[in-house]
C-alpha cells in the first residue's frame, strides 16, 4: 500500500507532460498545414508517440491514486472515463500517422481527431482540477460581479424535502401572501377566512372554495384565473397570482387528502417540480450518500489496531470520513465481526464474500447503520437474513448473488428505505420474476435471475 501511495502521487506531477505534448503535436500540425510548410514526418510521429506513451504512464499513476481511497468515486468518475478515453485516442491518432497507415489517415479525419482530443483533453484536465482544487477553484478570488454569475447561478439551496408539509410550507404563504389581507379573523370577506387550513375548510357565502373532483371548476381557483376586468376577480388589488402559484394549487387541489403530509411522500411532477423551485427554491436532486451521511473524521489508530490479515480497510473519502472494508478469511465468526464496532460508524461499503455467514453475523452487520454498498454473495445466507438487514436505512446496493434466498425475500427487499439495486444471481428467484418486479417498481432494480 505504501508503494501505491508513492507512486500514485507522482500523477499530478507528471499530468502535464501529455498536456503538453498534445498541445505541441496539434499546433504543430496545424502552423504546417496553415503555412503551407512540410516537417519531416518522424519529428510529428516521435511527437505523437511521446504524447501517447506520457499518457499510458499518467493513467496507470493516476488509477494507483485512485486506488488509496482518499477521493470520493462519484466525484473521481468522470475524471477517470474522460482521462481513459484521451488515452484511447491519442494511441489511435499516434498509430495511425506511423509511414505504414499514413495513407489511411485523410486531413479530415485528422482534423476530427484533433477537435477530439482537444475535447477530451479540456474535459479531463475540468474534472481533475475539481477533484484537487474544488469546483470554484478559478473564480474564488474573482470580483463579486463574475463570481455571482458563476458560483451562485448553480448553487442549489439545502432544503429537505421529507421536512416540507404540503400545506403548511407550500400553500398556506401563497394565501400569506395573495389571499389572507382580505380574508383573516378580522376582515373576512364573503365570510371566508384563509389564514389557516381549518378555517379555510370551513368555506364562506358562496360555498367552499374547493372542488375536489375538478380542482379547475374550484371557486379558488376560478376567481384567480377569471379576467382582472371582472368585478369578482381575486385578489382584486396588489400583485395577481402568478402562473406557478396557480399551476401549484391546482396541484395541491389534485392531491387535497394528502394536505397535511410531508412533500416526499407525493410524486411531484417534473413541470410541478419547476414550479415550487421557482416559488422556494427547493431542491428536488436526490443528494449522494455521502451528502446525507453526518459522521466525525475517524481516529485513525482505531484502524490501526485492527488485523490487517483479516481486514482490508480504505478510505474512499478524502476527509478520511467514509471506510471500505473487505473482510479477507474465508470462514467468518462473530468475533470477526464485532471488531469492527468502534470503527462501523464509518463503514460505508462492506464486502464479506464467500465466508460461510450465519444469521448472527448479518445480525451484527445490521448494526453497522451507515452501509451504502453490502457484497455477501457467495453464502448461505436466506430470506430470513434479508429480514434482518432491513434495519439499514442508508444502504443503496445489495449484492446477493449464489445465496439461498428464495421469491420471498422480494417483499424484504422492497422494504429497505434507499436500496436501488440489488444482484440476484445464482438464486431461486426466476428471470420472469425479476422482469415482472422492475417492471412495476422504479425505485428498485433486481439484476440478475435463473
Amino acid at each position: 500500500m505504501e508503494a501505491v501511495f508513492f507512486l500514485g502521487r507522482f500523477h499530478p506531477l507528471l499530468v502535464h507532460l501529455p498536456i503538453g505534448f498534445l498541445i505541441l503535436a496539434i499546433l504543430i500540425e496545424v502552423y504546417c498545414s496553415i503555412f503551407k510548410i512540410r516537417i519531416n514526418q518522424s519529428v510529428i510521429n516521435f511527437t505523437w508517440f511521446v504524447a501517447f506513451f506520457s499518457s499510458v504512464l499518467t493513467t496507470i499513476l493516476g488509477l494507483l491514486i485512485a486506488e488509496t481511497g482518499h477521493y470520493i468515486d462519484e466525484n473521481l468518475s468522470m475524471h477517470k472515463i474522460f482521462g481513459l478515453s484521451l488515452t484511447g485516442i491519442t494511441f489511435i491518432s499516434w498509430f495511425l500517422r506511423l509511414s505504414i497507415f499514413s495513407n489511411l489517415f485523410s486531413s479530415s479525419l485528422k482534423t476530427l481527431s484533433n477537435v477530439i482530443i482537444v475535447i477530451l483533453l479540456t474535459l479531463t484536465g475540468h474534472y481533475g482540477g475539481n477533484l484537487t482544487h474544488g469546483e470554484t477553484y478559478l473564480v474564488d478570488y474573482a470580483p463579486e460581479q463574475i463570481k455571482e454569475l458563476v458560483v451562485n447561478k448553480n448553487k442549489n439551496i439545502e432544503l429537505e424535502i421529507d421536512s416540507v408539509k404540503i400545506y403548511n410550507d407550500l400553500i398556506q404563504p401563497i394565501f400569506n401572501q395573495k389571499c389572507v389581507s382580505c380574508h383573516n379573523k378580522e376582515i373576512s370577506r364573503g365570510n371566508l377566512n384563509m389564514d389557516s387550513y381549518s378555517n379555510l375548510l370551513k368555506g364562506g357565502s358562496s360555498g367552499n372554495p374547493i372542488n375536489k373532483s375538478d380542482p379547475r371548476k374550484s371557486l379558488l381557483i376560478k376567481r384567480i384565473t377569471m379576467p382582472t376586468s371582472e368585478l369578482k376577480y381575486m385578489p382584486p388589488d396588489g400583485e395577481p397570482v402568478s402562473f406557478d402559484e396557480i399551476k401549484t394549487l391546482i396541484w395541491w387541489i389534485n392531491n387535497f387528502d394528502k394536505s397535511n403530509e410531508n412533500l416526499a411522500s407525493l410524486k411531484v411532477e417534473d413541470d410541478i417540480k419547476e414550479s415550487l423551485e421557482i416559488l422556494y427554491s427547493l431542491n428536488f436532486k436526490e443528494k449522494q450518500w455521502f451528502e446525507k451521511i453526518v459522521v466525525e473524521k475517524l481516529d485513525e489508530s482505531l484502524i490501526q489496531n485492527i488485523d490487517n490479515t483479516t481486514f482490508q480497510i480504505k478510505y474512499i473519502s478524502d476527509d478520511k470520513k467514509f471506510l471500505s472494508v473487505k473482510y479477507l478469511k474465508k470462514n467468518a465468526s462473530i468475533n470477526d465481526i464485532e471488531k469492527l464496532q468502534k470503527i462501523s460508524s464509518n463503514i460505508t461499503y462492506l464486502t464479506v464474500k464467500s465466508s460461510n455467514l450465519s444469521n448472527d453475523m448479518i445480525k451484527s452487520i445490521s448494526n453497522f447503520k451507515n452501509i451504502v454498498k453490502l457484497e455477501i454473495q457467495d453464502n448461505n445466507i436466506d430470506d430470513e437474513s434479508i429480514e434482518i438487514l432491513q434495519s439499514l436505512n442508508n444502504l443503496e446496493i445489495l449484492n446477493i448473488h449464489n445465496t439461498k434466498i428464495t421469491n420471498r425475500a422480494i417483499e424484504s427487499l422492497k422494504n429497505f428505505k434507499n436500496l436501488k439495486r440489488a444482484y440476484v444471481w445464482g438464486t431461486s428467484i426466476s428471470k420472469n420474476e425479476v422482469d415482472d418486479f422492475n417492471r412495476k417498481d422504479s425505485k428498485l432494480k433486481l439484476i440478475g435471475g435463473n
